[in-house]
């Protein structure tokens, strides 16, 4: 199978190109840097582009002609300062819908599949399910909201198969540095003592093999339409970050204040995983500890 992948280099973009040639496909990925698929280069097809930058490669596109396109391509979103800042609209929706008006031009038909986010659904009190109401409370959640609409809508006039997929909190090896878990986890690697928020947010956490299995089963399937990839449990942000600092045995110090406490966050991001279960008959298989030891070895080597 043809795969072509927007956002390569990213976290998630990045360990689903391994999973890709590991089961032999072909593959054509796009993304800015490649220093987390270095060692694929000589069996992957690569363009150094931001997604904005990728209809300057029209012809080799349709040349590569793919059965799949998987849209991970996102600018900003992995930082706080992110999150509600204008540049989400114009440095991804335009270019993001421009970007899929061009693939009804290829030899053949792809199915397209995007990467949401749980940021769409905005503050949750019960877990989210694929049905529940979006009502995004920063720029980033609209955006991502944004560009899923305007995609079903136009993959549905251009009969394209939609899929879109909501991750939840996503974590694991080569997670971008700047992100809680790796930087609690450097942090106490070096015993280096730190000051967070309040931390009292409930999180579902899944990690990035089981994301990235499941995803690999919509890839390959029939199915359509929007499905959330979590864990389906419930974990109390403090007791995670306690869980690292006790895998660590780190002697740093870990101080929790409410005074850096983020507004336009959810302090519940919790779903439900019923939907993609029943379809692919896969369940996470990673629990939190042996993904949070696994995480610790990698930055431990790195």
């Amino acid at each position: 199978m043809k795969v072509l992948v927007t956002g390569a280099n990213g976290f998630l973009g990045s360990n689903f190109i391994y999973k890709l040639v590991e089961t032999g496909h072909q593959v054509y990925a796009f993304s800015y840097n490649n220093n987390n698929i270095k060692p694929l280069l000589n069996k992957i097809k690569f363009t150094q582009a931001y997604t904005k930058d990728i209809l300057n490669h029209k012809e080799d596109i349709f040349n590569f002609s793919p059965d799949v396109i998987i849209h991970f391509g996102w600018s900003g979103g992995n930082k706080y300062d992110d999150v509600n800042h204008i540049s989400q609209f114009f440095d991804n929706v335009g270019p993001s819908i421009s970007f899929l008006q061009f693939i009804k031009k290829l030899p053949k038909t792809p199915k397209f599949i995007g990467i949401g986010s749980f940021s769409e659904y905005g503050n949750l009190t019960s877990k989210a399910v694929e049905a529940t109401i979006e009502n995004p409370v920063n720029l980033y959640g609209l955006s991502k909201y944004t560009f899923k609409e305007y995609s079903k809508q136009l993959c549905s006039q251009d009969n394209i198969d939609w899929v879109w997929i909501r991750p939840c909190y996503i974590y694991g090896p080569k997670d971008v540095s700047t992100r809680l878990i790796p930087l609690v986890i450097n942090k106490c690697l070096n015993n280096e003592n730190i000051t967070l928020d309040s931390c009292d947010k409930v999180i579902d956490y899944l990690h990035v093999d089981d994301f990235t299995n499941l995803t690999y089963e919509l890839m390959l399937s029939s199915f359509t339409g929007v499905y959330n990839l979590c864990s389906g449990f419930e974990y109390k942000l403090k007791d995670v970050i306690d869980k690292i600092h006790n895998l660590i045995k780190s002697s740093n110090k870990i101080d929790f204040t409410f005074h850096q406490d983020r507004p336009l966050t959810s302090s519940y991001i919790c779903g439900s995983n019923s939907k993609i279960i029943k379809k692919t008959n896969l369940t996470p298989q990673i629990n939190l500890e042996e993904g949070l030891i696994q995480t610790i070895k990698f930055y431990k080597n790195k």
